[in-house]
Parts: structure tokens; sequence; C-alpha cells
């Protein structure tokens, strides 16, 4: 049974870096009698990076103190690295501080040790977190696919409407309802893969301006709501707001609630995005002049894959991907989603700590 269990568990790769030989070595013996763990070393901070690129480590051992280069520096450029931003790493440390553990977990660590640990201990946080990347990393293969195969039928359908519309210059009503269908079913496997990935995903916290944020987000809507006949206003103050966040998350946090307030609102009207340091927080908003969403429904609404009933948003409701996304954005940054009814129809938005009270989960959604 033994032999059985450890032929079919996951290998695990690890990379230590370290400029002191002797550490590669006393870590080398005390894991010679572990099997299924390939060990590698690399002496030179400034070649992690690139070493962890090739070699592709299930966790990385990474030295603070080293010659010529920060250690929480090579921490930050794993994260912001594609090809590592998600491989765990296990800051080794000679100092048993609570500053030094918190500044490892704001560069992007997932764990401390304290050199030498022992060598059971190491072995198992190792084939934990090697365990837990593996895992991470056949879940992002399987949303891959199951996106593609999400997606590749409804493209499939839309094409063959546009070729049909070109061809006819109109499409019967029949075809239009499918093509409602397929477009509904296109953007239900594009949110899905927006949170899954948000939720799988490591990502860089750094500063961000507000102001930017809401900018971008508003140009990405503004065809479609040209489109549909409506204007976006912004309403910022003239000061600079920043806090420490996702700067990608956060602008797809906006760019949802834009698509909400333009897709279940009215036609011909103004969807207006708020920006505002309020007392409980900063505040981004929008706000449409429809009829919004019952009490009864808002604590549901930010689950995922909630349909709300008929006549509610509009007709055949909506499914809550889009504001469950926004809902994990708001929580990963320590905030919260609020709804409320105002003079001009409904806002929907989230409220955030402060810049200075905001922080990034260490883990990264781990």
């Amino acid at each position: 049974m033994n032999t059985l269990q450890t032929s079919i568990a996951p290998a695990a790769t690890v990379l230590l870096v370290d400029d002191q030989p002797i550490i590669g070595e006393v870590i080398k013996r005390a894991l010679a009698h572990e099997t299924g763990i390939q060990f590698h070393v690399c002496t030179d901070g400034r070649e992690a990076l690139s070493v962890a690129s090739r070699i592709k480590p299930t966790v990385i051992l990474q030295d603070l103190i080293m010659p010529g280069v920060d250690g929480l520096e090579i921490v930050r450029s794993y994260r912001a690295n594609p090809v590592t931003a998600n491989i765990p790493v296990v800051v080794l440390s000679s100092k048993e501080q609570s500053t030094v553990k918190s500044n490892a977990f704001l560069a992007g660590a997932n764990d401390y040790l304290v050199k030498l640990p022992d060598a059971i201990e190491l072995a198992a946080r190792i084939r934990y977190h090697s365990s837990s990347y593996i895992s991470l990393r056949q879940r992002d293969d399987a949303i891959d696919f199951l996106s593609h195969d999400m997606r590749s039928p409804q493209t499939s359908i839309l094409a063959l409407l546009d070729v049909y519309r070109q061809e006819n210059a109109v499409l019967p009503p029949e075809l239009e309802r499918i093509g409602t269908y397929a477009t509904h079913a296109l953007e239900l496997a594009d949110g899905f893969l927006h949170l899954a990935r948000a939720q799988s995903e490591w990502r860089q916290f750094e500063m961000v301006d507000l102001s930017e944020i809401v900018v971008v987000a508003v140009d990405q809507l503004w065809e479609k709501a040209v489109a549909k006949g409506c204007r976006i206003s912004v309403d910022a103050p003239h000061s600079s707001l920043t806090m420490f966040a996702d700067p990608l998350l956060l602008t797809r946090l906006v760019t949802n609630l834009l698509d909400n307030a333009l897709k279940y609102g009215p036609g011909d009207s103004t969807v207006r995005c708020l920006l505002a340091d309020t007392q409980e927080g900063l505040l981004i908003g929008v706000e449409d002049e429809g009829t919004g969403i019952p009490t009864r429904e808002s604590d549901r609404v930010a689950e995922r894959f909630v349909r709300l009933p008929s006549g509610v948003v509009n007709e055949g409701g909506g499914f809550g991907l889009g504001l469950a996304f926004v809902n994990f954005t708001a929580m990963k940054h320590r905030g919260r989603v609020i709804m409320n009814r105002t003079d001009r129809g409904f806002m929907i938005g989230a409220l955030f700590p402060r810049a200075e009270q905001t922080l990034p989960r260490a883990s990264g959604g781990r």
C-alpha cells in the first residue's frame, strides 16, 4: 500500500536559492531519503529568476540575505513573472522577527521558515506546497479546456448568424433568439473564466490611482454604451485617491459594474461612475437609472450562478458571475459590496479601506 501511494504521489521539484553552498548541502542531505523530491540549488540570486523559469520548480526555498541582491526583491520578481507568478515560495531566514515575516508575506511569500528547519518539517511543507501548486496547475488546465469547450460552439453559432445576416440583411425572429442565447452563453463562459482565474492566480499588489482605473474601465465600455444609446459620466474628486491594490482586478471590477448597469438599466439614459472618499472608506460605484435589485434578492445576487426571477432586472433575469467577481475582488482587497437605491435609480459599488489600511492577502488566494 505504501509503495502504491508513493508511486502515484505528485513529484516535487525544489529550487533552493541561497549563496551559501553549505546550506544547500545540508538541505540536500535532509531530503536525500525523501522519495519523489528533485532538488536544485542556485547560489547566485541574480540568476534565480532565470533558473526558476527554466526548471519550473513546484516550490522555491528562498534565502533573504544574499550578496548583491535583496531576497525580497527576488520574491517580487517571481510574482511579476508569468512563468513563476504562482509557484509557492518558502522564505528561509535566520531571523525570527514579526516585521521580517510581515515583509516577506507582503512581497509574495507563501511560507516562512527559520533556517535550518527540522528535516521532517521541511519535507512536509515542501510536499504540502508542491501538492497545492500541482493541483492549481491541473485546475487551470481544466479551466482552459472547459472554457474553450464552452466558448467554441457559441462563437461558431454567432459567426454563422453573421454570415446569414450579411446575405439576407435581416435575421428571422427565431434566429435572433438563438443569437441572444448564444451571446448569453458566451458571456457566461467569459465570466466563469475571469472569476476562476482571479480566485486561482497570485497577482502583484501595488499603489494605484483609482481615477486612472475608472478612466480605463469607462473607455472599455464606451462603445457598448453608445450602441445602447447611453452615456457614461464620471464623478470623481479633483484630488488623487490611491490604494494598495491589484490594478487588473480593480479594472475588471469597474467594467463588470458598468457592464451590468448598461445591460440591465434602461436605454437612452446616463450611467454614472462614482469615485469618492467617504467616512466609511474609498467608494467605487456605478449608478444607473433602472429599478435595481429588490432587497430580498440583494444577499443572493453576488453568489455564483444565481439566476434572479424573471422581471427582477430584465426579461430572463441574469447570472451572478459578474457580481460574484465584484464580490470576490472586494473581499480580496478587504472591502465589501454595497447596494443602494438613489434618487436617480440604483447604485452598486465596492467600499474599500483607505490606502494606509489596505494590505494584500499574503497567500494570494491559495
